[in-house]
């Protein structure tokens, strides 16, 4: 039993150190089953990803589906980490729709990793407009998470200089302080882009900052 567990934690180990950003990893097992995932890791992807591509490899590899709460992520920094996480920028946004609802699914990038998130709302056109503000946060989240939290306060539509323009309110809260942040977007002919860079506009300098 004892070598047949060596073999496994070998195994695991062995897959999960071939994963981007991991550095070593352990494994602690009970009965040929994991009990532990322990993860060194430097700072080029949050422990978000690194424990859900952890997750996806050893379902694939092994077929045995791992509770998150089972895995522990450390970070340091590392000298093969040249990645300058300092922006995100927008990359794609997609909106479906059927009678009573719309969900909405926006993907950021910060030049070497995507970020995704979703959120649903009624078919109403401002309600919409916060939902893919709010699936912006969210893809938001996974880069900077748990760093902040964000939550989409307003999001309003106005004329400027003969254009439409939209802009947003968001509150970030870091532990017990709370800011407000404004950013905005000329709407052009998309106006789920132009939320998404209002999002953004308001948040990226905090994001670089934080």
């Amino acid at each position: 039993m004892e070598n047949n567990q060596s073999t496994l934690v070998k195994e695991y180990s062995s897959l999960i150190d071939k994963l981007p950003g991991v550095i070593k990893s352990s494994i602690i097992l009970s009965d040929d089953v994991i009990t532990e995932i322990h993860v060194l890791s430097d700072t080029s992807r949050s422990p978000k990803q690194i424990a859900r591509d952890i997750q996806s490899a050893i379902l694939v590899q092994f077929g045995t589906a791992i509770d998150h709460k089972l895995i522990s992520i450390a970070q340091i920094p590392s000298e093969s980490s040249t990645k300058i996480r300092d922006r995100l920028v927008f990359e794609e946004i997609s909106i479906s729709k059927n009678k009573n609802r719309s969900t909405a699914s926006v993907t950021l990038c910060d030049g070497e990793s995507t970020f995704s998130g979703e959120a649903s709302a009624l078919n109403d056109s401002m309600e919409v407009n916060k939902m893919v503000c709010q699936a912006t946060l969210n893809a938001v989240s996974n880069f900077i998470e748990p760093v902040m939290m964000l939550s989409p306060i307003d999001v309003k539509i106005f004329d400027l200089t003969g254009e439409k323009a939209i802009a947003v309110c968001i509150a970030v809260k870091i532990q017990d302080s709370v800011e407000r942040f404004l950013g905005s977007s000329f709407v052009g002919d998309d106006s789920g882009s132009a939320v998404v860079k209002a999002t953004l506009d308001a948040l990226n300098r905090k994001i670089s900052n934080t």
